[in-house]
């Protein structure tokens, strides 16, 4: 029988949307299109400030009239109490769900489907995070047994997010002080740039379309030594940058653009001043 290992993504924590004005009401607010999500597809989007800056990353699937919203734990207090201010007279329902468990399958399972206890949809972020799968509580050890998935461990996926430049946001980012421009949320298909006006919108098109965005996350490998969030990354004496987050080897930096696209091609190596450093994309 086929096999497929899962990262438990255990942090997650899940709110619903319901009521018939749900679909208006989250459109005008996230920056990706509501549109875009049915109950076999799911979108990745924010809510920003009203300056643009982050609150809050989630996935969204449609699901028995209801939104169901999945985001971390770190975030969830404050993004219900941001909808909550948003809802004014708006005919939605916003509750708290308890009962699921998120996990993250790489691998393809053809077995695998969405059933009375599973919602399954691809990892709409980047095809090489393969699936996601939402499971009720009660049901996963029967899950787990009937599909024959084994956990992995968590620290792989950390890896994979951090090679392909997605951020890993309860770490990597700040409330109400990070741009997605900066850390790559248009490359991972968090905003729609063709929808109408969300809150924050007008700051975001601006860095797009007037070409003020300046700086970028880059991953980089630790050839030696240690690195903190914060540490200055240094080139030829010049600072370009600061680390964001580490994991083992490997780290988040945010780095001039230009200068970036200058160290990466000639393979040139950076300093903090405790490490060595080089960009692996």
């Amino acid at each position: 029988m086929t096999t497929s290992n899962y990262f438990n993504l255990a942090d997650s924590k899940f709110l619903s949307i319901s009521g018939e004005d749900r679909g208006n009401f989250l459109q005008d607010l996230i920056t990706n299109d509501i549109h875009k999500c049915d109950s076999t597809n799911s979108i990745y989007s924010c809510l920003l400030t009203p300056q643009g800056k982050f609150i809050a990353d989630f996935f969204i699937i449609d699901h028995e009239n209801s939104y169901l919203i999945e985001t971390h734990k770190k975030f969830a207090e404050d993004l219900i109490n941001k909808l909550k201010i948003y809802k004014l007279r708006a005919k939605v329902e916003i509750n708290i769900v308890n009962d699921l468990l998120s996990l993250s399958i790489i691998e393809n399972n053809d077995l695998l489907q969405s059933e009375a206890d599973i919602l399954l949809f691809k990892d709409p972020r980047n095809d090489k995070l393969g699936n996601k799968i939402f499971v009720a509580k009660n049901k996963f050890k029967e899950i787990e047994k009937k599909y024959n998935l084994i956990e992995d461990n968590f620290e792989k996926y950390r890896e994979l997010l951090i090679k392909n430049l997605i951020p890993f946001s309860s770490e990597d980012l700040i409330q109400d002080k990070s741009l997605l421009l900066e850390n790559n949320f248009d490359k991972i298909n968090a905003i729609d740039w063709e929808k109408g006006c969300y809150v924050g919108q007008e700051i975001t098109a601006r860095m797009k379309y007037r070409a003020l965005l300046k700086k970028s996350i880059r991953a980089v490998e630790i050839i030696s030594g240690h690195v903190n969030r914060g540490n200055q990354i240094n080139f030829n004496q010049n600072k370009v940058g600061e680390i964001i987050s580490s994991f083992n080897k490997l780290a988040i930096a945010m780095l001039k653009i230009e200068e970036a696209k200058s160290i990466f091609l000639n393979k040139e190596i950076l300093k903090t001043e405790s490490a060595t450093l080089k960009i692996v994309c």
